[in-house]
Parts: structure tokens; C-alpha cells; sequence
């Protein structure tokens, strides 16, 4: 009987490819998760299954129309399809970055719901990668850029209707996403909970598949200190003056890294 491979064995088989310490990351969040990291000095880790693409960290992007047209026809397809697209993403927790030299006028707009009250905290991959990689040891913490072509990832497995390739490991599903989202210029750290998903799939039905969504954290927190890990903090462009001066207030030692982004500033 072949021996299962360790976690380190599996871990090393991941193909994440990551930036240089150097480069500059960038968080987007409201006021309101700023104000949390700072008074918790925890990042959030979110359950896959709680973000609007229902294809991130699943293998139904590796699968083409002939597949999804198959699943369709069958009369309990599109269901046990869904099910089993939600139950991989039960076991994955993610905290994702912009990698760019610069800030992101798109994601300003993108990752608030309200632009005069978005904050950016800026840092370097390498100090992000200090800060968390080993405060997770059980499954460890990864962190891989994102690569957006995901018609080139994966493996064989049985005869796809389209001969398509898609992920057997679960870590492909988790460092593709489909080339719709390619300006997140995305690198995501991320805990997959591997052991656990392979305990609990031979149970997988409708009912258990519920149950493991009300059981199963829909967030992970992880500890770090802000001061070391931040090095910038930038307030929305559309920001009034008012609440700038609030964002220094609540940053307490940070509050000299605190500036308004002069995006839009002619001056």
C-alpha cells in the first residue's frame, strides 16, 4: 500500500510562484476593517464560499460549455454540481493584496461601498510573508500570485466531454482565477484546510454539505503586529479633511504613516 505523502511533501508540490521581498502590496478595505485590524492586530482569512465569484477556488473554471451542458442534461446535475462546488470551498481561507508600485484607481472604487471612506494600507511582500507564514502550523500559511489562465493549469483526470484539464489536488483551484479578474494583479495568502476535506468527503450529501456551512468558521484571524507589517496607510482621494483626521486619530503609533492619496490632486 503506497503511504499517503506528508504535509510538507504535498506543500512542496504546490507550484506558487511569488514575488520579490520588495514588492509593493496594497489592502483595500472601509473604515470599519481598518478600525477592526488595528484594536484585533488580526487579519481576516475568509471562507472561499463567502466571495461573489462562485468559480474562485473551485474547478469548475477549469471546466469548459461541453461539460457544463453535460451536467445540465442530467436531471440531478446542476445540483450535485453546486454541492460539490461549495464543499471545496469550505476548506479554503484566504487574505488577498494588489500587487502594484502604485496605487489602483479601479480598486478604490472597487473594494468599498463608500469612496470617500476607503483605506489602503500599504506593505511589501516580503514583510507581509513575515508577519503570517508560519502563525498557522497545522496546514501552514501559503501565499502564490494569482495566475489568470487557467486553461493552462491542472491535470488529466478520466475524459472531460471537451478534453479539457482541471486540478486533482485542490491547489490549482485555489491560484487560478479566470482572466475576467486579471486587474486585481491578485497575490493571496491562503490556508487550505486539506486534512480536514479529505474526512469529511466520503460523507458529502445535501444534508451534511448544510451542516458543515453553519459548523465550519466563516473567517480565520490571524495575529500580527500592525506597526511592522504596515508601512503606509492611505486615505481614500474623495476623503473629506475631516476624516482623514479621524483615520490618524484611530491609528495611535501609525498615525504619521497616515496620508490622503493624491490620485486625483492637479497640485
Amino acid at each position: 500500500m503506497a503511504k499517503s505523502k506528508s504535509v510538507k511533501q504535498w506543500k512542496d508540490e504546490i507550484p506558487i510562484e511569488t514575488p520579490d521581498n520588495s514588492q509593493t502590496i496594497w489592502r483595500y478595505m472601509d473604515f470599519s476593517k481598518y478600525v477592526d485590524l488595528l484594536t484585533t492586530s488580526e487579519l481576516h482569512f475568509t471562507r472561499a464560499d463567502k466571495l461573489e465569484d462562485p468559480y474562485d477556488c473551485s474547478a469548475m473554471q477549469f471546466f469548459g460549455e461541453p461539460y457544463k451542458q453535460l451536467s445540465l442534461a442530467n436531471p440531478q446535475g446542476e445540483e450535485r454540481t453546486r454541492q460539490v462546488n461549495t464543499f471545496g470551498r469550505l476548506f479554503v481561507y484566504l487574505n488577498c493584496w494588489h500587487m502594484n508600485d502604485v496605487g489602483s484607481a479601479a480598486l478604490w472604487k472597487l473594494y468599498s461601498e463608500n469612496k470617500y471612506e476607503t483605506i489602503a494600507i500599504q506593505t511589501t511582500f516580503g514583510k507581509l510573508e513575515s508577519e503570517i507564514k508560519h502563525k498557522w502550523p497545522l496546514d501552514g500559511i501559503s501565499i502564490s500570485k494569482v495566475k489568470y489562465d487557467p486553461e493552462n493549469a491542472g491535470k488529466p483526470i478520466g475524459n472531460t466531454p471537451d478534453g479539457r484539464l482541471f486540478s486533482s489536488g485542490g491547489w490549482e483551484d485555489i491560484i487560478y482565477k479566470r482572466p475576467s479578474f486579471v486587474h486585481e494583479k491578485e497575490l493571496r495568502a491562503f490556508i487550505y484546510q486539506r486534512g480536514d476535506k479529505f474526512k469529511e468527503i466520503q460523507l458529502r450529501n445535501e444534508a451534511h454539505l448544510e451542516k458543515l456551512m453553519k459548523e465550519r468558521p466563516e473567517y480565520i484571524r490571524i495575529k500580527i503586529t500592525p506597526s511592522d507589517l504596515i508601512e503606509k496607510v492611505y486615505v481614500s482621494p474623495h476623503a473629506k479633511d475631516l476624516f482623514v483626521e479621524l483615520v490618524k486619530k484611530v491609528s495611535g503609533g501609525l498615525e504619521d504613516r497616515v496620508k490622503k492619496s493624491d490620485l486625483y490632486k492637479l497640485y
